[in-house]
C-alpha cells in the first residue's frame, strides 16, 4: 500500500499510547486494552492534526466515541463474532473474517 509510517493510538479513557511505527514494527506490535473504552480523546487528538485524512479504528464496539463526525474518514473495524448492533452515525463499519 506504499505506507512508510503508521500512527497507532491506543485509548481506554485517555490516550495511553501515540506512536509512529513502520509496517514491519506494526506486524509485531502488541495491542493492549479491553472493552468499555472511551475513544473520544484519541479521535479528538487525530482531529487536531491537519495531516490526518483517515483513521482505521479497531474496536470490539463496546466503546464511547464522539457523537459528531470527525474531519477525517473513519473505518470502524470489528473482530469476528461481534454484534452487528454497532452502528455509529458516521464512518463505515466492516467485520474481520475469522481465521481457520
Amino acid at each position: 500500500m506504499a505506507v512508510d509510517q503508521i500512527r497507532l493510538l491506543q485509548c481506554d479513557v485517555t490516550v495511553t499510547s501515540d506512536e509512529l511505527l513502520s509496517p514491519v514494527e506494526l506486524a509485531e506490535y502488541k495491542v493492549t486494552g479491553y472493552g468499555g473504552s472511551d475513544l473520544t480523546p484519541a479521535m479528538e487528538r487525530l482531529a487536531a492534526d491537519p495531516q490526518v485524512r483517515a483513521a482505521a479504528i479497531i474496536t470490539d464496539g463496546d466503546i464511547r466515541f464522539p457523537a459528531d463526525p470527525m474531519p477525517y474518514a473513519v473505518l470502524w473495524v470489528l473482530p469476528p463474532g461481534r454484534s452487528a448492533a454497532f452502528r455509529p452515525s458516521y464512518g463505515r463499519v466492516v467485520m474481520m473474517d475469522s481465521q481457520s
